[in-house]
């Protein structure tokens, strides 16, 4: 089954969704198909027992009551009953195996999608928050859903309008014409009607992506745009953003009860044929009561059915508009791909080297293992996308960056993050405790481990004074103040065993006597350490090296001085 499953699935996902989307929605169809499988063998048994409850409604009104059978009568009505329980019961099951397959495939699903995003390529622009969070949310929710309900839709459908078809022409064939002759009319409708859904659909995906978005950045600035008393100007855009959302909604519904209207009043029309010329040849004594009803019944099996098969092709593109969405963000995942960098300690380089979109010249330098570096230069320069090209955080617009005497760009972006850990200005704090945030960068350490790099980090004595590592951490860290959080970064970057530590303007928000303490653990460590800073205590001391960016030829320094006055003499004699 899983290797029909496989080969069914990439068909398949290329005819739902075109051929750009079918090879990333593929795999995911193809681990769900043996489930849905399951699931339509279920639906089927439930169809042809529905199928079977118009015939024996006949035999109840024509064999049992019509004919004065009482006999007759309790026997069918009694079938009618147990088919009835079975038909029930088929449906509760095939409602929990449709659930739990269609939850599965939405997990995978999700999945592939919150790995490309984690992955998104550094040089593409970063999504929006709130809109990041509507297509991993809404368009995956309506991939999963038509993509999974496609399968049973159809075959359902199908079958049931092959049963109820067959079982009309066994009752009349003149009239089982009668539902053949209207779908063309409702066909040719939704085939106008489908460039207009698809519109409606991408200019509603995108209003909520735009509201998710408007949400997350202000919840996330409040306390900025409460300072600047702003917070009632995005109170009024949220509005009027809002109002834009719910206007699309009521165009789109107004747009789908209208196409459903047109199906309806179709529908109408031919039960009304089939009452009208139905009920003249029971006046005529060619047919008996109960034929009319179970004409009447198949009649409406088969409009569902027909209305469900013509519905997908409008689902369709609101499908397409998903899938397009979300290929965007599979498009912009970076592949872990390459090398690993060699064993041994790791020799940093820059040949002739410029960062993409930065301002300095090419630079030329080489940090050997252990070593204490500073770069520098003015801000906005590009200080920080020059270090950040090592880890392939960055592209190069010139030059090469080597690590251990490889090309960068040629190793494993995760290999790379694993033995260069770079701790930026604002650290990514997560809502738990302490201890779970710490853990991030090692799971299996222990308390002893963690008590030991919050000691390194100038925390302990206050971890102690609260909680301990049950510290309670709310979201982005906002119950602390951004020394705290810089320090919990510090500390849980201490934890890895990195074999490099790039500092950048780590040490911003930090008294500079706890900064003092905290460069002197880091210093005992045998690492190389880079600190990118504009002014404290992170600017002192001794460094092997120093890199200043300018706009002009780079200034390089092996710099000897025991204080901060000594460097920049040297630095102003330099230049």
């Amino acid at each position: 089954m899983a290797r029909l499953a496989a080969k069914a699935a990439p068909r398949l996902a290329r005819l739902i969704f075109g051929p750009e989307a079918g090879p990333w929605i593929a795999p995911v169809m193809a681990r769900a198909l043996p489930s849905a499988a399951l699931v339509l063998a279920a639906s089927l048994a439930a169809a042809a027992l529905g199928l079977a409850m118009p015939m024996l409604t006949r035999q109840v009104i024509d064999a049992g009551i019509m004919a004065r059978d009482m006999g007759a009568l309790i026997f069918w009505a009694g079938l009618s009953f147990a088919l009835g329980l079975g038909a029930v019961g088929f449906g509760m099951m095939n409602a929990m195996l449709h659930l739990r397959a269609s939850a599965g495939m939405l997990a995978d699903l999700r999945g592939r999608l919150f790995a490309a995003a984690l992955a998104r390529d550094p040089e593409r622009p970063d999504l929006p928050l709130g809109e990041a969070m509507a297509r991993l949310d809404g368009d995956c929710a309506e991939i999963q859903s038509f993509a999974f309900d496609t399968v049973l839709v159809a075959a359902g459908a199908l079958f049931r309008l092959a049963g109820g078809f067959a079982l009309m022409l066994a009752l009349d064939w003149r009239m089982a014409a009668l539902p053949l002759i209207a779908a063309p009319f409702e066909l040719w409708f939704l085939s106008r009607a489908r460039p207009r859904t698809r519109a409606l659909a991408e200019t509603v995906r995108g209003q909520r992506g735009a509201l998710s978005s408007q949400m997350a950045e202000t919840l996330a600035a409040r306390a900025t745009l409460r300072g600047l008393g702003a917070l009632d100007q995005r109170e009024a855009g949220f509005r009027t953003a809002q109002g834009q959302q719910i206007g699309g909604l009521m165009r789109q519904r107004l747009w789908s009860e209208t196409v459903g209207a047109v199906s309806q009043t179709i529908t109408a029309l031919m039960r009304g044929t089939i009452l009208l010329v139905g009920g003249w040849q029971v006046v005529r004594g060619e047919w008996q009561i109960g034929t009319l009803v179970a004409f009447l019944a198949y009649a409406g099996m088969m409009s569902g059915p027909l209305r469900n098969l013509l519905g997908l092709y409008h689902a369709q593109a609101r499908a397409r508009v998903a899938a397009d969405r979300l290929g965007a963000v599979i498009a912009g995942a970076r592949p872990d791909e390459g090398a690993a960098p060699p064993d041994g300690p790791l020799v940093l380089a820059f040949a002739q080297a410029r960062a993409a979109h930065a301002d300095h010249h090419p630079v030329s330098a080489m940090i050997l293992p252990g070593a204490r570096v500073l770069v520098d230069g003015p801000s906005g320069i590009g200080k920080s996308r020059l270090v950040a090209t090592l880890t392939r955080d960055a592209a190069l617009a010139e030059g090469r960056a080597l690590v251990g005497g490889c090309d960068a760009a040629s190793l494993r972006p995760s290999a790379l993050a694993g033995r260069i850990l770079h701790l930026a200005q604002r650290p990514a704090i997560l809502r738990g405790t302490l201890a779970q945030n710490l853990r991030l960068a090692a799971p299996e350490a222990s308390d002893a481990a963690l008590w030991q790099a919050l000691a390194d980090a100038d925390l302990a004595s206050w971890a102690r004074a609260v909680a301990g590592l049950d510290t309670p951490v709310s979201e982005t860290g906002a119950n602390l103040s951004g020394g705290l959080r810089q320090r919990i970064a510090i500390a849980r970057a201490l934890l890895r065993p990195a074999e490099v530590l790039v500092f950048d303007e780590a040490f911003s928000e930090i008294d500079d006597a706890a900064c003092r303490r905290i460069l002197a653990a880091i210093d005992r460590r045998p690492v190389t350490r880079i600190f990118i800073a504009h002014s404290g205590p992170a600017r002192e001391g001794f460094f092997d090296q120093r890199i200043t960016l300018t706009s002009s030829a780079p200034i390089f320094l092996i710099s000897r001085g025991e204080t901060p006055y000594q460097r920049e003499n040297a630095r102003e004699n330099a230049v």
